[in-house]
């Protein structure tokens, strides 16, 4: 992603049913890390410490199994890529999964996809809805989208307004489909939010036979009611919005309140660029059975107590002079660990000593210090950084995470060891060049949604990839049940 098009992506506003299983848990200290991983890729450095670059950093930087593999993309050979499905016309962003199904998002709408065989996905719809960034979420025959720029109108066909001056009307926040027929899905109602919609989470409350989504926005731009967040009364600045969805009745879904999420330091690192000072919470994730939530919120980490699902409390809060912008999170599926991704501001990977743009990890009981961070190894050209993840749910105790890096590619890193972590699988395609917004693992198979490409299927060949819990579905940023 060239830095055009992320300082484009930040002035929009930056761009399952589980069975607990008990398993061994996995020792982390580094002799047998080295044991299980002999392949593991180093630094980007060769023997005599200078920085190297392109192919002759990956095959200096890989060994054994994860060395280099054959062809034009840069990938070990324990990466293999399945199918490829282009979508080259809009931005593409986030994916969600219900069964065999697939959701993709894009600016342009989303596109549904059958992946019974991974190896030969079909596309079964492909959703003219435009509204930046279209993230999704799914639950049964509901699909949400986000939308966090201002339209002309609610509905599908509605144009976009310029963003400067600021409109004072239209609409912005989410939309909702129903997809009882994956192939014909079927728009239902929009519901309006404050300063947007830039990305959504769901939980399903089954209880009052409602879905709760949370939406999550600030203002960069301006709009009908987003302003700046010194001015008084101003809405749509360190708040949240969480809508009410009738699992029998979608389309009475409306706003059920406004939560205030407020923030220690204003997020203030793009006034630079012309761009306001903001609050607000880009992504957060949800842990169900533990009622805990990481919250992601550009100037800080925050940790919620979401027992009461309509009533999230902000808990503790993480402070790191590193990060750019705090921008997404997951924990290990024991609860025990949160990774916390900086979405940096002009890039990073350029040098394996860079601190910006890398994962981060916390204890979630003593979470003022981090436990230790990760940068992939491979030296990029291109705008690159930590984006979109899931932790693998592994039944034994060793923590993968599979990773998205922009013009980095999809990356498998071990963290078992979270002051040692290492890279040891990764896939960067370059015809075309990747610039990956998502990578999720999901039943064996690793997804990609990326910007420029479409949708990535690959096969990660490694027993680091085995002993994997089996999902029913997958909203990448919920988890509901423990795998200790």
């Amino acid at each position: 992603m060239s830095r055009t098009m992320i300082l484009w992506s930040l002035t929009l506003g930056l761009a399952v049913l589980f069975t607990p299983i008990f398993g061994q848990t996995v020792l982390a200290d580094q002799d047998q890390k080295k044991a299980r991983f002999p392949y593991q890729l180093t630094p980007g450095y060769d023997e005599a410490g200078n920085v190297v670059l392109g192919r002759e950093a990956i095959d200096k930087m890989t060994g054994g199994r994860g060395k280099a593999g054959k062809g034009p993309d840069l990938h070990s050979q324990n990466m293999h890529l399945k199918a490829s499905l282009p979508q080259t016309d809009f931005t593409n962003s986030d994916l969600s999964f219900w069964g065999d199904i697939a959701y993709a998002g894009n600016y342009g709408g989303f596109r549904v996809f059958d992946m019974s065989d991974p190896g030969t996905p079909v596309e079964l719809a492909n959703v003219d809805c435009p509204g930046p960034q279209n993230d999704t979420s799914v639950w049964g025959n509901i699909l949400i989208l986000s939308v966090d720029a201002v339209m002309e109108g609610p509905n599908c066909g509605d144009a976009q307004l310029p963003s400067v001056p600021a409109p004072a009307e239209g609409w912005e926040g989410i939309r909702i489909f129903d997809v009882s027929d994956p192939a014909n899905p079927q728009f239902v109602k929009s519901v309006y939010t404050d300063c947007g919609s830039h990305t959504n989470n769901i939980i399903p409350d089954e209880a009052n036979g409602r879905l709760l989504v949370y939406v999550l926005s600030y203002a960069l731009r301006g709009g009908p009611t987003c302003g700046e967040p010194d001015l008084p009364g101003s809405p749509g600045n360190g708040q949240i919005s969480i809508v009410e969805v009738p699992f029998d009745d979608p389309a009475s879904a409306e706003v059920l309140r406004t939560v205030p999420i407020p923030v220690n330091q204003t997020f203030d690192d793009l006034v630079f660029l012309g761009l306001g000072a903001t609050d607000g919470c880009h992504d957060v994730q949800f842990f169900l059975e533990l009622g805990i939530a990481a919250a992601a919120c550009l100037s800080e980490g925050q940790i919620w107590d979401i027992s009461d699902p309509a009533n999230p409390v902000i808990t503790h809060r993480i402070d790191n002079d590193n990060i750019e912008i705090w921008h997404s999170a997951t924990f290990t599926w024991d609860g025990k660990t949160i990774v916390y991704g900086d979405e940096t501001i002009f890039g990073s990977c350029q040098n394996p000593d860079q601190m910006n743009g890398r994962l981060w990890f916390y204890d979630f009981e003593s979470h003022h210090a981090p436990l230790g961070s990760f940068l992939i190894p491979r030296i990029q050209d291109d705008y690159c950084g930590s984006h979109l993840f899931t932790v693998l749910p592994r039944k034994d105790g060793l923590q993968i995470l599979a990773s998205s890096w922009y013009g980095g590619g999809t990356s498998m890193i071990d963290f078992t060891d979270p002051a040692n972590a290492v890279e040891i699988g990764y896939y960067d395609a370059q015809d075309p060049i990747a610039d990956t917004w998502a990578t999720y693992w999901y039943n064996g198979f690793i997804y990609a949604n990326d910007i420029t490409r479409g949708v990535d299927v690959f096969k990660f060949s490694d027993f680091a990839g085995g002993n994997t819990v089996k999902f029913d579905y997958l909203n990448p940023q919920v988890q509901e049940t423990l795998i200790p």
